[in-house]
């Protein structure tokens, strides 16, 4: 389930206020910025987002990594030298990512394109084969965006 921005960023900062996290400007900053973003971005991206906020590189890679340790975040993708993070499924609803390997764009497709039988298969695969719990999924396509495709 999809939540809106407001009501995303009150639950992050009532789950940070209960885990005894302070609300400071770099946290409130980097968080509006995801609110915004329609897609994952890396942290010098949302470093840009914020300048005028002066915060400094330092702060906004302490705060990405602190709220990607509490859950409220999630690393979707690591490439070209970067992390790229967007909210937790939990405010965002669950989807999968299509990760174009020309420019780097990152796109989202809304909810889950497995079939429940074909994840219960692989789920099934993987316990007999490997002896692994499969508790969660996360689908990345790689491939070319339209505009690297047509160059």
């Amino acid at each position: 389930m999809k939540m809106n921005p407001a009501s995303s960023l009150l639950a992050i900062s009532e789950l940070l206020a209960r885990r005894g996290f302070r609300s400071t400007a770099a946290r409130r900053a980097v968080l509006d910025v995801l609110l915004k973003a329609a897609s994952p971005l890396s942290v010098m991206e949302i470093h840009k987002r914020i300048k005028r906020h002066r915060i400094d590189l330092s702060s906004v890679y302490r705060t990405v990594n602190l709220l990607c340790e509490l859950g409220l975040f999630r690393v979707v993708d690591v490439s070209r030298g970067s992390q790229y993070v967007e909210l937790a499924e939990s405010f965002t609803g669950h989807h999968h990512h299509l990760i174009c390997q020309a420019c780097g764009q990152i796109g989202e497709l809304d909810g889950c394109f497995l079939e429940n039988e074909v994840l219960e298969a692989i789920t099934r695969q993987v316990r007999q084969l490997r002896n692994f719990q499969v508790t969660d999924h996360d689908l990345r396509l790689l491939g070319l965006c339209e505009a690297c495709a047509t160059t």
